[in-house]
């Protein structure tokens, strides 16, 4: 499979394909940083901009803790953008990261040319999963079966950027793969998950900054957006490293 699983044969087990992913990031950040890094950070710049700006004149009489009419409309519009800008960070990485893990390392540029190239089968992949789990989590039965639907969907971004399938085409793959191996990826999503438990709260943490006047609070609500957009740069690359290489290992041993 490349650097990182020399001579690999057969499965690897949770820990092994964590290890793995920790490795490519620790030693490797061109690769696994930079994608990320490139989209994540201007998007968190711009949006912290356009919320400042807007804050200061046009909604510039709106509570800061007030989610009304215009001033929700732009959250929602800016969390939008953010999150499709994340589907294109989380693809440059994982088509960086496959060939890194296949012994032939592409530049920036390639790496980033088949997310946004289809982006719009990315924006398809993100509208049917959030739907799908937004519809699950109605139920109690929804919510039951939401963990199971999840890891059985875990690896369709990869099928859709590696092996070009069609969004639906990639659920379908990422369903039929993760037969029989369920549990081994539920080991690496909980590792994953602790592994990012302390960042995730420093992220989150920042928000108690957000004080003073208006325009003190406005001026650090756009440097925290950045700093939190900066602080997710590694959890991005770290979750597609995870994922990636489970994806080609899995592969590697069902081609075998």
């Amino acid at each position: 499979m490349g650097p990182g699983v020399p001579g690999e044969v057969g499965l690897l087990p949770a820990r092994r394909v964590v290890a793995t992913a920790w490795n490519l990031v620790t030693t490797r950040p061109r690769e696994t940083l930079l994608p990320v890094a490139v989209v994540e950070v201007p998007v968190s710049i711009a949006a912290a901009a356009v919320l400042a700006v807007a804050l200061s004149t046009a909604l510039r009489d709106v509570p800061l803790d007030s989610a009304r009419g215009g001033y929700l409309a732009l959250l929602l519009i800016l969390a939008a953008a953010q999150a499709l800008f994340a589907q294109v960070a989380h693809g440059a990485a994982v088509v960086s990261i496959a060939a890194l893990l296949r012994g032939q390392p592409v530049s920036l540029v390639e790496a980033l040319d088949p997310p946004f190239t289809r982006m719009g089968g990315l924006l398809a992949l993100l509208v049917v999963l959030l739907g799908l789990s937004a519809a699950l989590a109605l139920t109690v039965v929804g919510l039951v079966v939401l963990p199971y639907i999840a890891i059985r969907l875990s690896l369709a971004y990869q099928a859709f950027l590696l092996e070009g399938t069609s969004p639906f085409g990639a659920l379908g793959r990422s369903w039929a793969m993760m037969r029989g191996h369920m549990l081994r990826m539920l080991g690496v999503m909980l590792l994953t998950v602790l592994i990012f438990l302390g960042p995730a709260v420093l992220i989150q943490s920042l928000d108690v900054l957000v004080t003073g006047s208006r325009g003190a609070q406005v001026a650090a609500q756009a440097v925290v957006s950045v700093a939190q957009g900066l602080l997710a740069v590694p959890l991005v690359a770290f979750a597609s490293a995870t994922t990636t290489v489970f994806y080609l290992n899995l592969r590697d041993a069902i081609h075998d």
